[in-house]
């Protein structure tokens, strides 16, 4: 049987109202291999009246190494299933790393970077966009940050869901500099269409760009030392939280249920990972009493570490990316994955995937697809 024909197709020869309530039953995942059964199917599925589907998370793991970054390796918690996900030719991604992500909107350089992009620091006079992830709608220009010394961008907040096509579309961008001997951070707000220079950061030489969003504030990993500051996107004011455990490596924050959580690897004297530890953030009485819970941990002994070690029970540091209360860690060295479920705090290792050996660098975001990306070019 011809799918793309469809005079033998028994799903077409239902009611169109029938067709739309099962289609619109089904994530984001399942409906775009549907775009090319039958020009039908495609015609429902992009009709401006059909029903949104919820966001559908993707963990966006692992790219080439040097651009163009033509598809990425991609795990989808729903199903189970990697996925290799192609990024248009068309989209800015396909030829630069995000800086920052949230959701489906990310945020770009306009054209490519130099060799000096995996610093991660953004390169003088640079200009920016965002995009919506894996879909045709047009990007939006940001100009450049204030021209400082060593600028860096990490976060992305969008007021709501960011389509870019309307006026009413809003989000921030925060990123940070060096000036008069301090770090301050900038704020590019999209209402006003231009960078500010905002508060100094109390810490001595860097900020990790891992960020958690909480209670309408964002809150960053630190270092050196580590440690855990606020940030006030009302004020736009800086607070020391507390400082990080001792004995770490590897570590990053995120958020889920209005709680922030650490992931961290406890380090032993030689330098060697022999056990990952999660912990939550214990605000106390009255907000003031601050200090870190461990709720679970995965020691060197079980299974699931020795699997992610490829038996070794140690290794020397691990990536993650966070996401809805699930956390993918990635071992640059046994390019294992393990997924934690802060929900049941429960510790799963991925079967291996057969795609990675076209993959080599991490990519570390993840993507909620919408119905964006159901959309034809240029709608």
């Amino acid at each position: 049987m011809c799918l793309s024909d469809p005079s033998p197709f028994p799903f077409l020869s239902l009611p169109i109202e029938l067709q739309v309530r099962i289609l619109s039953l089904l994530p984001v995942s399942d409906l775009l291999p549907l775009l090319s059964v039958s020009h039908g199917i495609r015609s429902l599925i992009q009709s401006p009246t059909f029903p949104s589907p919820p966001p559908d998370l993707f963990f966006l793991l692992l790219s080439s190494i040097d651009p163009p970054f033509p598809k990425l390796l991609s795990y989808h918690p729903a199903s189970r299933r990697w996925f290799s996900l192609p990024i248009p030719s068309h989209s800015p991604l396909y030829h630069s790393r995000p800086y920052a992500t949230s959701s489906s909107l990310a945020i770009t350089l306009s054209s490519p970077a130099g060799s000096d992009y995996e610093d991660e620091d953004v390169p003088p006079e640079a200009s920016f966009v965002a995009v919506q992830m894996f879909s045709s709608l047009p990007h939006r220009e940001i100009p450049p940050m204030i021209p400082l010394r060593y600028c860096y961008v990490y976060a992305v907040i969008p007021d709501g869901d960011v389509s870019l096509s309307g006026p009413s579309d809003h989000f921030r961008i925060l990123g940070h500099s060096y000036f008069n001997h301090g770090i301050f951070s900038q704020v590019y707000d999209s209402r006003l269409g231009r960078w500010s220079l905002t508060g100094k950061i109390p810490c001595q030489t860097g900020v990790c760009k891992n960020t958690a969003l909480v209670n309408g504030s964002l809150y960053v990993l630190a270092f050196p030392p580590y440690q855990l500051l606020k940030f006030d996107l009302t004020s736009y004011t800086w607070e020391i939280i507390l400082p990080m455990p001792e004995m770490i490596m590897s570590t990053s924050i995120f958020s889920h249920d209005q709680n922030i959580y650490l992931v961290m690897g406890f380090e032993e004297p030689d330098g060697i990972i022999t056990a990952i530890r999660v912990h939550i953030l214990d605000w106390g009485e009255n907000r003031e009493s601050r200090e870190w819970k461990e709720i679970s941990v995965l020691s060197g002994m079980e299974e699931a570490f020795v699997g992610f070690t490829d038996g070794a029970c140690w290794l020397y540091g691990f990536e993650t990316v966070a996401q809805n209360g699930l956390v993918c860690l990635h071992s640059p060295h046994t390019s294992r994955v393990l997924l934690f479920d802060v929900r049941d705090r429960s510790w799963v290792l991925l079967p291996r995937c057969s795609l990675e050996p076209e993959y080599t660098m991490w990519y570390g975001h993840t993507t909620e697809m919408g119905q964006e990306v159901l959309r034809p070019v240029g709608a």
